[in-house]
């Protein structure tokens, strides 16, 4: 199959599910801040990396680049295949107004294929029973081919705050060829939930949102070598920033939580990839045996 460039197409107000796993952290502290829209100098920063993004993930499709981040370090193949799930912050970056965070993350499922991983990644109205207790809910909305819509509820706990975000998303899969494939997706629209899980739960109307998901993208690598599959996630987010009077609060909470929420996310990937890989293994075994 010829290679295929990726365009990641922005739409505004968008965020994304996969995104709701990494970056649900910036939704914990509506009851510090006022609700913010991003101003359009921090727009038109946004605009500017995702160009950067997409000359990227360009040359990544063509070959002229790695195709896997982790492809740049011979120790990072190597941990890698030592069961580690490897994560690295290339941020945040502070634009006007506003923050960039972009995180990456790769695990290694030995002994299986990638029609065996992406049967599980591709799997989202399970999403919920792979990704607990972050993903609540994960529905296909409809599949036309390599594209996909959903509607996703995510959650995340931190200091007795529930941050609740429900997602509209728009996802595309590119089969690069019999060992690549290559995921994208962004939101078309997100809502954010007050007081979830309570009697009062409600959406917070649109002039108060907090805001702290303004932009958002997620792209997907895996590719089956060595014995098994890799499995690459990175996860580029506009916030607003952070206030001075803040940061000693904030700060820690952006370095660490969202490690935190990437490693879980990559660990329960490989745990679903080999769990499904082993049922259909002793499926087959099982029908072969009764020939």
């Amino acid at each position: 199959m010829k290679a295929r460039c990726i365009s990641i197409s922005i739409v505004p107000g968008a965020a994304k599910s996969a995104s709701a796993l990494v970056v649900l952290f910036l939704l914990l502290f509506v009851k510090l801040l006022q609700a913010a829209e991003p101003k359009q100098e921090t727009l038109r920063a946004w605009d500017e990396h995702i160009q950067i993004v997409n000359l990227s993930v360009g040359r990544i499709a063509t070959g002229s680049s790695p195709f896997l981040w982790a492809d740049e370090s011979r120790d990072l193949t190597r941990r890698l295949q030592q069961n580690e799930v490897v994560v690295t912050n290339h941020g945040p970056k502070e634009v006007p107004q506003g923050m960039i965070h972009d995180w990456v993350g790769v695990v290694f499922v030995p002994n299986v294929t990638l029609d065996q991983a992406l049967s599980v990644v591709e799997d989202y109205d399970r999403y919920d029973e792979f990704y607990q207790p972050l993903v609540r809910m994960c529905t296909t909305v409809a599949r036309d081919g390599d594209r996909v819509r959903l509607n996703v509820v995510a959650t995340q706990k931190a200091f007795s705050v529930t941050a609740a975000v429900k997602t509209e998303e728009q996802v595309q899969i590119v089969r690069l060829d019999p060992k690549k494939a290559y995921i994208t997706s962004s939101a078309v629209q997100i809502q954010e939930i007050a007081d979830y899980g309570r009697p009062t739960e409600h959406p917070f109307p649109e002039s108060q949102r907090p805001g702290y998901v303004w932009r958002e993208v997620t792209v997907q690598r895996l590719e089956e070598r060595d014995g098994g599959v890799y499995i690459e996630l990175e996860t580029i987010v506009l916030s607003r920033g952070i206030p001075l009077g803040f940061r000693w609060l904030i700060k820690p909470l952006v370095d660490e939580l969202p490690r935190k929420m990437m490693l879980d996310t990559l660990n329960d990937t490989r745990t679903a990839v080999l769990h499904e890989a082993q049922l259909s293994t002793s499926r087959e075994l099982a029908l072969s045996g009764n020939r």
